[in-house]
């Protein structure tokens, strides 16, 4: 059996597969690439977490995992594959096998999860864990296709067989899990009332509208000028119910206090409480705010915050309980005025690998406010954890709609309230290149078209959430937004508020 690297995807070293110890009371996430390969089975060049090459009966993943009692445990498989084929999970006499389930929905997910039939027994202390497809038949090696394959993994399904990982459970672990989930379901009617809200990423890698460099660089001065009346009556205008404001992107830099973040690395927080202030200040015009949250996974200079907050560790506990921790005190900060933390990216492709305490992660996000909303983005796969109140998703330029398909329980996204989060602007979701004092090319779509999307998406009671790119120097001496957006949103606004 061949050594496979780390199961983070940002880790490149080479590491010997782990020992999978079994939590009897939760789901335990074992990924592909953690495990040994053997055969032509490897590791995807791109997405390190990921095993292709599945072209025989011979070409498997084998976990050795310890079971702290002889049980029998639900398995779920998560996979990209256009075409069907036979999956195959077994431990010594104990078999599961089913044919691979196909994609029916148009869009995203474009890697799903798939509970086999039956349960997987294992016995007392150490068992080991093989996926394979049994009915591949061999390859020779000019059949073979070595080359990377089109759409790549997560940009769309792919031809050949992708294992993202495999879940381990038994019944009762789960069942009492989405009964936890259940207990502490945040109140989404609020945003289905309000219907619309806008989205900004304030980065560290935003340009300002009169600055070049990224705001990481003036990180305190973009802090210090960031004029809260600018910024509320831009939102005002715009009939937004809610705002979706960064907290922290590419580049963990916090725009308030908080003492959790300054004992994991000190120096990434401000003295000044921009957060609380933006928080009173929309509350005070009748706008609830949420967070939005990227773990510095990339950007500006992660591998320093990387290291500080426990990633890159072999046990990656350290880096769950240091986010919960950030999470919890900006929560007991905010209290509830602080409506939950609405969109947690990468949460899927990026923090799922390193197998954080999702129920420890929303717990803390509620602990000020118990009906605050927890939004963890699967990006372009399936749910990661049941506890999860919105449906978040990159949904880009689009102009589209959950599929109903795929939401309620049991289902790939989850019991979660249907939303839609997308952007406007045609450079995307911020400012990482010059304004050099000119906005950019503004509105992807006609005014029409978002309009029309605006009021179906009403009628549906589906809220939206749209990100307008707003320069990183929040001042009065020019426009916060793209003029052609901000007049986008006065048409939105007469359309849907009828003022």
């Amino acid at each position: 059996m061949s050594w496979t690297k780390s199961v983070c995807a940002q880790e490149q070293t080479q590491t010997p597969p782990k020992v999978v110890q079994l939590d009897p009371d939760e789901v335990t996430t074992m990924i592909a690439s953690s495990g040994s390969l053997a055969g032509h089975a490897k590791r995807h060049f791109r997405s390190a977490n990921v095993v292709h090459g599945f072209s025989s009966p011979q070409d498997s993943v084998t976990w050795t995992v310890i079971a702290p009692q002889e049980d029998d445990y639900v398995v779920d498989v998560l996979f990209s594959k256009k075409g069907q084929v036979k999956l195959e999970v077994s431990s010594g006499d104990s078999v599961l096998t089913a044919p691979s389930m196909i994609k029916t929905w148009e869009y995203r997910p474009f890697f799903w999860r798939q509970e086999l039939s039956g349960t997987l027994h294992l016995k007392a202390g150490e068992n080991q864990i093989t996926f394979r497809l049994p009915d591949e038949k061999p390859e020779s090696a000019s059949q073979r296709d070595d080359t990377e394959e089109t759409p790549r993994f997560g940009q769309g399904v792919t031809e050949k067989f992708h294992l993202f990982s495999i879940e381990l459970g038994t019944a009762s672990a789960r069942q009492a899990q989405a009964e936890r989930a259940l207990a502490i379901r945040g109140d989404a009617s609020w945003m289905v009332d309000g219907k619309y809200g806008i989205f900004v990423h304030w980065s560290a890698q935003s340009r300002g509208f009169h600055i070049d460099e990224k705001r990481a660089d003036w990180f305190q001065k973009s802090v210090e000028m960031f004029d809260v009346n600018v910024f509320a009556d831009a939102i005002e205008r715009t009939g937004a119910a809610w705002v979706t404001f960064t907290a922290t992107h590419q580049g963990f830099y916090w725009p308030g206090p908080n003492a959790a973040l300054d004992k994991i690395a000190p120096g990434r927080t401000a003295e000044r409480d921009l957060l609380g202030e933006i928080i009173d200040e929309l509350d005070r015009r009748g706008i609830r705010t949420l967070f939005y949250l990227h773990t510095g996974y990339n950007g500006y200079a992660p591998e320093v915050w990387r290291e500080a907050v426990g990633a890159n560790d072999p046990d990656t506990t350290r880096f769950s309980d240091n986010i919960e921790s950030i999470l919890r005190e900006c929560s007991l900060r905010y209290g509830k005025k602080l409506k939950g933390f609405g969109y947690i990216d990468g949460a899927q492709a990026w923090d799922y690998p390193l197998k954080p305490s999702w129920e420890g992660w929303a717990r803390a996000i509620k602990a000020g406010n118990p009906d605050a909303l927890v939004g963890f983005s699967f990006n372009r796969g399936t749910t990661v954890s049941p506890f999860n109140d919105l449906y978040v998703t990159d949904g880009g330029k689009e102009l589209l709609s959950p599929d109903p398909q795929l939401i309620g329980p049991g289902r790939q996204l989850g019991d979660v309230t249907p939303a839609w989060w997308f952007l406007m602007d045609h450079e995307g979701w911020f400012p990482n290149q010059p304004f050099h004092g000119k906005h950019g090319l503004g509105p992807v779509h006609s005014t029409e078209e978002y309009v029309d999307f605006f009021q179906r998406m009403a009628a549906a009671k589906i809220p939206v959430t749209v990100n307008l790119i707003m320069t990183a120097d929040v001042t009065d001496d020019h426009e916060i937004f793209h003029p052609k957006c901000t007049a986008v949103m006065d048409e939105v606004r007469i359309a849907i508020r009828a003022k």
